[in-house]
């Protein structure tokens, strides 16, 4: 990776790494080069961070994913350690190709890195994964890229509460180091031809459009990122974006709660499991979910308790204030003194929970005497998502333009297919299709690769700029 692609190129990955990553690079650029041979003296030992062999337990391979991810190792990955998407490729194959592996772990403990590489091996995965079950685990951090990578899987499991899971989103940052220049004394002028040429420059503060156009590079990302989880976890977009999707890291059982991942599981269960051929996917299926749960609200509603009184549950039986004030005397006296204060304490919930731009959600609920903080909370996160869900169907649509037809000889014909923009042929996939974004932008860029490298560069060109 070069130091450039460091410092602007997006990534995805945990943002608090991103920082300790770049530092490391600015402190190379600014001439104070990294000792790695006095690092090795200091700690008695070679940097051994070179990727290793996966390991095969009573027939399961074992593919250790530990680290920031990037497409090869690097001078970070020399000094903390990485996973290279190209050499886990590798890997994959091998064990795909080896008799003696019957089904595949892929160890991970990543807080995600650049994006380079990690589509192409999430499909690769993804596609492995008919062959033989290919099992995502994770005792520590599977988060951005690193996420992406093992959603690909045919399961993810998580060792308990504490792993962290998700942070789907991306990130690219813009250095403007004109003010430092100043203070040296130095001043950059740039000579260039092409409107994008150098929009984003490090030599002068980011304009509107440098701004635009590196926000145009993350959203194309982001949806394609989206879209490849949709797949992989068989579940829409919308469902992605909703509860998934928003930059957060989850712990634990807020993982599973929110389908990340499909099971709690240790190393040493899953290496049985995997060995004794059983099944190790979703562990059940969502009408045996809605069951389990009905069958425990019968059970649990058998007796009630109000106040001091407890009373048998029964179909029909409607709880409401004049029930309380008939039935449950020291509840209704209760209620009476507080009232007020229960009001009181109702609304400063709700004014609380409340955000900018959502102020009608928060006066309905003052108005309507019953919501609480989490009720206007809850209605504030719906809005935020419909907002963000809008929104990527505004750059989808917006993203390309119509493909133009041209005169031949007086005659108007449609652009040949290799002359179209990759964006175009990724909308007419689609329409044609009916697929995912994410499909479409793969499915394109193996029909068409030529107009998909030409595509990368302009972005790449832009990032350079």
């Amino acid at each position: 990776m070069r130091v450039i692609d460091v410092l602007t190129s997006p990534w995805a990955i945990v943002p608090e790494k991103l920082i300790e990553i770049q530092e490391i690079y600015r402190t190379h650029l600014r001439g104070e080069k990294i000792d790695l041979e006095g690092i090795e003296a200091r700690i008695g030992h070679p940097l051994a961070n070179d990727p290793k062999p996966y390991e095969t337990v009573r027939g399961v391979a074992v593919i250790e994913m530990e680290g920031v991810v990037s497409k090869r190792m690097s001078l970070f990955t020399k000094i903390s350690g990485g996973i290279s998407t190209y050499q886990v490729q590798e890997q994959l194959q091998a064990a795909l190709a080896d008799p003696k592996v019957r089904a595949i772990i892929l160890s991970v403990d990543s807080p995600g890195g650049t994006l380079d590489g990690t589509a192409e091996l999430a499909g690769a995965i993804h596609a492995a994964r008919d062959e033989k079950p290919i099992v995502a685990f994770t005792d520590g951090m599977m988060c951005s890229a690193a996420y992406w990578i093992g959603s690909a899987a045919s399961a993810i499991y998580i060792s308990g509460d504490t792993p962290q899971v998700g942070s789907i989103g991306v990130v690219v940052a813009h250095m403007d180091i004109s003010k430092a220049e100043e203070r040296m004394g130095v001043k950059t002028t740039e000579i260039t031809a092409g409107k994008y040429k150098r929009i984003t420059s490090r030599h002068t503060p980011l304009s509107k459009e440098g701004r635009q156009t590196m926000q145009e590079m993350v959203d194309y990302v982001y949806s394609a990122f989206v879209g490849d989880v949709a797949k992989h976890r068989g579940i829409s977009e919308e469902q992605v974006l909703e509860q998934m999707a928003d930059g957060r890291i989850f712990f634990g059982r807020q993982a599973l709660d929110a389908g990340l991942v499909d099971g709690v599981s240790t190393m040493e269960e899953l290496v049985g499991r995997l060995s004794a051929g059983e099944p190790v996917g979703k562990p059940v299926a969502a009408g045996a979910v809605a069951t389990a749960i009905e069958e425990t609200k019968k059970e649990d509603r058998m007796k009630i308790k109000i106040g001091s009184t407890e009373i048998e549950a029964q179909e029909g039986l409607a709880i409401d204030a004049k029930y309380i004030s008939e039935n449950c005397s020291d509840i209704a006296d209760a209620l009476r003194g507080e009232g007020a204060t229960t009001e009181r304490v109702r609304v400063q919930g709700i004014e609380e929970n409340a955000l900018p731009g959502h102020e009608g959600i928060v006066a309905e609920a003052k108005k309507d005497g019953k919501s609480t903080g989490a009720d206007v909370a809850q209605r504030i996160v719906k809005a935020e998502n419909k907002m963000r869900t809008d929104k990527l169907g505004e750059i989808r649509t917006d993203a390309v333009k119509s493909v133009p037809a041209v005169a031949v000889d007086g005659v108007l014909k449609p652009v040949a297919e290799e002359e179209k923009g990759f964006m175009a042929l990724v909308d007419a996939h689609q329409a044609k299709e009916g697929c995912s974004r994410g499909e479409a932008i793969r499915a394109a860029a193996h029909g068409h690769p030529e107009a998909h490298e030409k595509y990368l560069a302009g972005l790449q060109e832009k990032a350079d700029k």
